[in-house]
């Protein structure tokens, strides 16, 4: 058992960094260490395991989900006596991230633990000793100005640092899948869940050019034996697994970039941006008419195992851009279990993934079905060379000139598929000049073409004045007391563009910004660098995209609508807030009057609609 603090050699002291605190709400704790002159306390981490680490605890409270303690680095010196350790001297602070939970009443809180640490000084080391703390505090209701306590305890805490930490209570549920809550012990669950997400990746935009050169690639090794064709379908697989698992050790395990992030870097987009034109140009089959020969073989082939490990890094990379609500629920969770756990369950859903090319890897039968050779086959076969091409223009849209990056890169993207459309018109022609063959092509041209073009004229002719975000856009907004929405978003992210032709083209989504005086910014994450990055980490565990944070007045904490929503999702959050602060006004009345932020009029500059 420690012994008590001797308070000769070192002191504790502890606080918290608001003045009270209100539900939902995330706060920091600075545990304070300060050590006599003379002394030094071993670190978290003592490079003698015989020696006692410094550890802070906190006591469980039903009304606080705490994280795991934030410790500073040791510092390593040499005694003549002791040796090398890692030590702490002078003052240290230690900080415990909390959040308060959401169903937390209003009242008195007392927040207690105890930091326990073994002093030295440079001839011996003394019994470990306890040292209990106690915070009292209080809970508010929403709403209610909150001050800042102590900020000089606090410089050196990172506030994106909060979601790093790993719960030390079980959390609150992280969604739903299928109608059920995923809590943190749901392991069935998620990694059922996992599998579908994984399956359901195949159907993503970016990721449906790579599906039919795949499914292609599997007509030829069709020609070989089942056990040939399973083992270059478990390849393939094993790629797509692979990168899933590598990319959950960084976005998950060590948080070092978010998911999808990687295509904000210029350098690794432009090598996927070649890696695409080059694979639509044999698809096109211009290597073997304009290029020797020797060329043409650095292509990977379908039927080595290299080439089709490779397509698997390929398919998985190029999913990561795509994002939807089920898979970010599922990153969450994972990103709130232990890492063995958190990278299992990402790789489950790349064998989601995999599992249909398996499925036809195991059944060859299948393949060989299917025509290979003829004319169809030779204008399918080019049309996903259109495919590919779309898909290294979207990709490629930062290295566009200036003017084909904003409005007039949709009419560059859709000049791809209208020519891929008249492509497939005019082959069917040459190729097959029968009544019966230029109609269905007609009729697949217009099945392409129209709703590109339905789509485009959205893009082009979206009916919100977004504000670029910036801090001190944010700050400016926030201080005008009226509702601000945060859009997250990326010239990569094609589910982030999807939400932009439907949500914020609906006019029951403009005229709801206009009526609710709704501040719109919208932070764009192209670039690695963009300053929206910090902002979204501290918002979401994983800082995946798609993703929108609604500000309401009076509310402490931001409402979040992660991945793919609909309008009636933002309306219902806009709607509920409404009716809450008409009945917090008069309890007793039920008004149909829109209620507004503020009286004053919006700032031309921030004004929604047009």
């Amino acid at each position: 058992m420690p012994w008590p603090a001797d308070q000769s050699r070192a002191t504790v002291q502890a606080a918290l960094n608001f003045t009270a605190l209100q539900p939902g709400q995330q706060a920091v704790i600075a545990v304070v260490l300060d050590i006599a002159p003379g002394y030094h306390a071993q670190s978290h981490t003592p490079l003698d395991p015989n020696l006692i680490a410094f550890e802070v605890k906190l006591e469980p409270n039903d009304h606080i989900q705490v994280y795991s303690p934030l410790y500073p680095p040791g510092q390593v010196h040499e005694y003549p006596a002791l040796g090398k350790v890692s030590v702490y001297d002078g003052r240290t602070i230690t900080y415990i991230p909390i959040q308060v939970k959401s169903d937390a009443p209003a009242g008195k809180l007392t927040l207690s633990g105890k930091a326990t640490y073994q002093i030295c000084d440079d001839q011996a080391c003394y019994p470990p000793e306890d040292a209990p703390f106690a915070i009292q505090t209080e809970i508010v209701p929403p709403g209610q100005p909150l001050h800042a306590n102590q900020p000089e305890l606090f410089a050196g805490f990172d506030p994106t640092t909060f979601v790093r930490s790993v719960p030390q209570q079980p959390q609150e549920p992280t969604g739903r899948l299928f109608g059920l809550e995923l809590r943190s012990d749901a392991y069935l669950l998620a990694f059922a869940a996992a599998l579908v997400v994984g399956v359901i990746f195949n159907v993503m935009p970016c990721v449906l050019p790579i599906v039919p050169l795949k499914a292609m690639g599997f007509y030829q090794a069709a020609q070989q034996n089942r056990a040939r064709s399973l083992a270059l379908g478990a390849v393939f697989s094993l790629g797509i697994v692979a990168t899933f698992g590598v990319l959950a050790i960084f976005v998950v395990v060590l948080r070092i970039f978010a998911w999808g992030e990687l295509f904000g870097n210029p350098y690794f987009a432009g090598f996927i941006v070649m890696l695409l034109l080059v694979m639509a140009m044999g698809t096109f089959g211009l290597f073997s008419i304009l290029l020797p020969t020797k060329v043409y073989m650095i292509e990977a082939s379908h039927e080595t195992f290299l080439g089709n490990f490779l397509f698997g890094i390929l398919t998985a990379v190029l999913s990561t851009p795509c994002t939807f609500g089920m898979f970010l629920v599922l990153l969450v969770w994972a990103a709130n279990q232990p890492p063995v756990i958190g990278t299992a369950l990402v790789m489950t859903v790349g064998l989601g993934m995999a599992l249909p090319y398996l499925i036809l890897a195991a059944f060859p039968q299948l393949a060989r079905r299917i025509p290979r050779s003829g004319p169809w086959a030779e204008i399918v076969k080019q049309m996903m060379a259109f495919l590919l091409l779309a898909s290294a223009v979207y990709f490629g849209r930062r290295f566009l000139p200036e003017p084909l990056r904003q409005q007039g890169f949709w009419w560059v993207l859709f000049a791809v598929i209208a020519a891929a459309g008249l492509f497939l018109i005019i082959r069917t022609i040459q190729l097959m000049p029968r009544a019966l063959p230029i109609a269905i092509s007609f009729a697949i041209a217009t099945l392409l073409v129209a709703p590109a073009l339905a789509v485009t004229l959205r893009l082009t002719n979206v009916p919100v004045n977004w504000v670029k975000y910036t801090p001190d856009a944010l700050q400016q907004a926030m201080d005008s007391r009226q509702p601000v929405l945060i859009k997250f978003t990326a010239d990569w992210c094609g589910n982030c563009q999807a939400i932009e032709a439907t949500v914020y083209t609906d006019n029951r989504t403009v005229e709801a910004l206009r009526r609710y005086r709704v501040i719109a910014l919208k932070a764009d994450l192209t670039n690695r660098g963009a300053p929206g990055w910090q902002l979204l980490r501290s918002l979401h565990p994983v800082g995946a995209i798609p993703f929108t944070a609604i500000y309401l007045p009076g509310q402490a904490q931001p409402h979040k609508l992660a991945g793919i929503y609909t309008t009636d999702e933002l309306l219902s959050v806009l709607e509920q807030w409404n009716q809450g602060s008409a009945s917090a006004d008069d309890p007793s009345s039920v008004s149909s009057t829109p209620r507004t932020a503020d009286a004053s009029p919006a700032p031309a500059e921030t004004a929604p609609a047009r």
